[in-house]
């Protein structure tokens, strides 16, 4: 099995003593594999996600204090930030819909379409990245209550949440009027929060 160079990163045979590359003496393979390894494999920003060196102690995106280990305070969306938000994702969500009725499609398929396309839509751009278009937009993001990325089961459950607010005449989504973290039905479901972004 051949290991790396933990200087230049080449690939060094079962039994170099010396990498051909930089000419480093290899004194214990495995370290140096490790090593280097522990150079290249980023290691995520709790608030931005972006990717990092491991030996970093800040991160270089939305500098974040690995070595302190405390997220910023979270700051949670205004009001009219949300409406925004939440009027770009209803048109990118809308239109396509209305164009695949207004084309005379098949009734089947505009109904499944219209079921399933919001789904994926807010599932995908959550667990992906936290913000729908019209969240990313604003500069919004949708975390855990304590921070943390969204993770898919969570994606889902919040999505439910959803539906349950829109079942119940709207009411979940008046909630947001009731707390100073603005969090509707949904968010108090799954629960998350809608934050102002780091990045």
């Amino acid at each position: 099995m051949s290991v790396l160079c933990y200087k230049c990163g080449c690939t060094l045979g079962e039994l170099d003593q010396y990498c051909q590359q930089c000419n480093t003496e290899i004194e214990m393979k495995a370290e140096a594999a490790t090593a280097f390894a522990a150079k290249i494999i980023a290691k995520p920003c709790p608030e931005c996600m972006r990717g990092a060196s491991p030996n970093a102690s800040t991160c270089s995106a939305c500098g974040y204090d690995f070595l302190r280990s405390e997220p910023r305070p979270l700051v949670y969306a205004s009001l009219p930030r949300r409406f925004g938000a939440a009027a770009i994702d209803f048109l990118l969500v809308a239109l396509p819909l209305a164009a695949l009725w207004y084309s005379n499609g098949e009734p089947r398929v505009v109904a499944y379409f219209a079921v399933m396309f919001p789904f994926f839509y807010c599932l995908g751009f959550w667990a992906m990245d936290g913000a729908t278009p019209g969240k990313a937009a604003f500069g919004l993001r949708v975390v855990t209550i304590t921070g943390e990325p969204m993770n898919p089961i969570a994606s889902f459950v919040r999505y439910t949440g959803y539906l349950v607010s829109a079942v119940v005449f709207m009411i979940g989504f008046l909630l947001i009027f009731s707390n100073k973290e603005h969090r509707a039905f949904h968010d108090y479901w799954a629960g998350s929060v809608v934050v102002k972004s780091q990045r």
